[in-house]
């Protein structure tokens, strides 16, 4: 539950809860909305660096230390970017707290303390984490507006960081401390990457979450307005993008069993492909029998694919890794998904149609389903 509770704070605040906060910043302060979606931005990048390093750092020492250390530092971060009197250190704040959540809260650290905790059990324990974190936007973007609009962004950004901070603190003293790290020298963060990388496993895996970012950005970039292109209304696109998150908890939840069926390797690699398949449904989207069947595939096949990455990752390498490796796949993941929305701009402009950019990430999905490596170390 302390988990689930830390996915669920971590990411309603920073990652979804943001956004809503923009436009009473711009109100009050009068602060640029380029700087205020550039610190955004960075503070996501901030995030999937500092995976790395604390999951290097919970590999040796496991995640008691960090949680603890995040509580601390978002506690401060959150209590800088609530008073910060000038946009400098309201951008600075935000990117170091961005980050620090990101680090902590989000689903590397997590899942790799699952994967250490209970290896025997961990498809269903990453699974259920994964449905935890479903509930982060719908709690947390109506509570954010609400606390904005009844007692202004510094009070929204002052409350949500101490439940944040709570969270974190809740999971120092709750999680076990889990198996000792091996003993003897440890190889440095970049010597054991190094390492890491000779391995064609890894690097394929590392290609195909690149791709899986790529793939999964666009899609949800230009699903709305390939609809309404298309012909539906906006109002109409927009609910259909709506369900389509609530499909991904059906892409969720069969999978402990579908991986004890046919093995993590199997479902990933068609749950990918399936959102390439998906993605052409797009280009009939007018019609609201293939709309409707976009919302469906999409939904569930980008469930499953969010969770199987991570539960697939953790069978490839080595358990001594975890922490820093789903840290890079984090990392490596969030470059596909900045990438892939220039590319498919780029693209679409150059063609002027988004179908090309559809029909190409159907293409790199497909490849990426390929590309995932057989298990070539013990689970």
């Amino acid at each position: 539950m302390a988990f689930g509770v830390v996915v669920i704070v971590s990411f309603g605040t920073w990652f979804y809860g943001y956004g809503v906060l923009v436009e009473p910043i711009i109100e009050e302060t009068g602060w640029s909305e380029s700087l205020l979606s550039t610190a955004y931005g960075l503070g996501l990048l901030a995030g999937g660096l500092g995976a790395i390093l604390v999951g290097r750092l919970a590999d040796r020492t496991g995640a008691k230390r960090v949680f603890a250390m995040a509580a601390l530092g978002s506690a401060v971060g959150t209590a800088v970017v609530a008073t910060a009197p000038v946009v400098g250190v309201f951008t600075v704040a935000a990117i170091l707290t961005n980050g620090i959540v990101g680090a902590a809260g989000y689903y590397s650290l997590i899942h790799a303390t699952i994967a250490r905790l209970a290896p025997a059990a961990r498809h269903r324990a990453i699974t259920t984490n994964t449905l935890w974190g479903a509930f982060a936007s719908p709690v947390f973007l109506p509570l954010m507006a609400w606390l904005a609009l009844s007692h202004g962004w510094r009070s929204a950004v002052a409350i949500t960081g101490a439940l944040v901070a709570g969270a974190f603190a809740a999971a120092a003293v709750l999680v076990p401390a889990g198996p000792p790290a091996p003993q003897g020298p440890h190889p440095s963060l970049l010597s054991g990457l190094g390492d890491a990388w000779r391995q064609r496993a890894i690097r394929l895996l590392l290609v195909a979450v690149f791709l899986g970012g790529v793939v999964t950005s666009v899609l949800f970039l230009y699903q709305v307005p390939t609809m309404v292109e298309a012909g539906l209304l906006l109002t109409t696109a927009s609910a259909l993008a709506g369900a389509r998150g609530l499909f991904q908890l059906a892409g969720r939840l069969p999978l402990p069993w579908l991986v004890d069926r046919f093995g993590a390797r199997l479902v990933l690699r068609l749950s990918l492909a399936l959102i390439g398949s998906s993605s052409l449904l797009l280009l009939v989207s007018g019609h609201i029998i293939p709309a409707a069947a976009f919302i469906v595939l999409g939904g569930i096949s980008v469930g499953a694919f969010t969770t199987l990455e991570n539960i697939y990752a953790t069978e490839v390498i080595d358990p001594s890794m975890f922490g820093t490796l789903l840290g890079l796949y984090s990392l490596v993941r969030g470059l596909g998904a900045a990438l892939g929305p220039s590319g498919a701009g780029a693209l679409t402009d150059l063609t002027s149609t988004r179908a090309w950019a559809l029909v190409s990430i159907a293409v790199l999905a497909a490849v990426g389903g390929l590309l995932i490596p057989r298990r070539t170390s013990p689970s």
